[in-house]
Protein backbone atom coordinates (compact mmCIF):
# COMPACT_ATOMS: atom_id res chain seq x y z
CA UNK A 1 0.00 0.00 0.00
CA UNK A 2 1.67 3.15 -0.71
CA UNK A 3 1.18 6.27 1.63
CA UNK A 4 -1.23 8.23 -0.31
CA UNK A 5 -3.00 5.44 -0.30
CA UNK A 6 -2.50 5.25 3.89
CA UNK A 7 -3.33 8.66 4.07
CA UNK A 8 -6.53 7.94 2.43
CA UNK A 9 -7.73 5.10 4.67
CA UNK A 10 -6.91 7.39 7.61
CA UNK A 11 -9.54 9.94 6.14
CA UNK A 12 -11.97 7.87 5.55
CA UNK A 13 -12.25 6.71 9.01
CA UNK A 14 -12.21 10.50 9.88
CA UNK A 15 -14.63 11.67 7.45
CA UNK A 16 -17.20 8.64 7.80
CA UNK A 17 -17.26 9.33 11.85
CA UNK A 18 -17.94 12.87 10.97
CA UNK A 19 -21.57 12.50 10.67
CA UNK A 20 -23.88 9.62 8.66
CA UNK A 21 -21.70 7.61 6.77
CA UNK A 22 -24.14 8.11 3.92
CA UNK A 23 -23.12 11.56 3.28
CA UNK A 24 -20.27 12.07 2.77
CA UNK A 25 -19.84 15.13 1.11
CA UNK A 26 -21.63 16.57 3.70
CA UNK A 27 -19.49 15.40 6.23
CA UNK A 28 -16.44 16.93 4.45
CA UNK A 29 -18.14 20.20 4.05
CA UNK A 30 -18.84 20.39 8.06
CA UNK A 31 -15.80 19.60 8.96
CA UNK A 32 -13.62 21.97 6.55
CA UNK A 33 -16.12 24.46 8.42
CA UNK A 34 -15.87 23.44 11.80
CA UNK A 35 -11.66 23.26 10.79
CA UNK A 36 -12.28 27.11 10.04
CA UNK A 37 -14.13 27.95 13.09
CA UNK A 38 -11.51 26.27 15.34
CA UNK A 39 -8.64 28.48 12.97
CA UNK A 40 -10.10 31.97 14.00
CA UNK A 41 -10.86 30.56 17.81
CA UNK A 42 -6.94 29.63 18.16
CA UNK A 43 -5.96 33.06 16.21
CA UNK A 44 -4.51 30.23 13.17
CA UNK A 45 -5.08 31.36 9.21
CA UNK A 46 -7.11 28.75 7.95
CA UNK A 47 -6.75 30.03 4.43
CA UNK A 48 -2.76 29.35 4.70
CA UNK A 49 -2.93 26.39 6.30
CA UNK A 50 -5.17 25.27 3.33
CA UNK A 51 -2.58 26.99 0.66
CA UNK A 52 0.12 24.68 2.49
CA UNK A 53 -1.67 21.45 2.28
CA UNK A 54 -2.40 22.30 -1.26
CA UNK A 55 1.26 22.25 -1.63
CA UNK A 56 2.12 18.93 -0.02
CA UNK A 57 -0.96 17.00 -1.86
CA UNK A 58 0.84 18.04 -4.86
CA UNK A 59 3.94 17.32 -3.79
CA UNK A 60 3.10 14.01 -2.28
CA UNK A 61 1.04 13.09 -5.56
CA UNK A 62 4.07 13.79 -7.95
CA UNK A 63 6.27 11.48 -5.37
CA UNK A 64 4.15 8.75 -5.80
CA UNK A 65 4.04 9.29 -9.29
CA UNK A 66 7.94 9.21 -9.42
CA UNK A 67 7.50 6.04 -7.56
CA UNK A 68 5.07 4.42 -10.21
CA UNK A 69 7.33 5.21 -12.69
CA UNK A 70 10.16 3.52 -10.71
CA UNK A 71 8.66 0.24 -10.32
CA UNK A 72 9.82 -2.56 -12.76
Amino acid sequence: MSRNETRTNRFDVVVASYGEPCCLAENLTDLLTDAMHWSDSSNLDFHIAFAQACRHYLHELNNQQTNERRLP
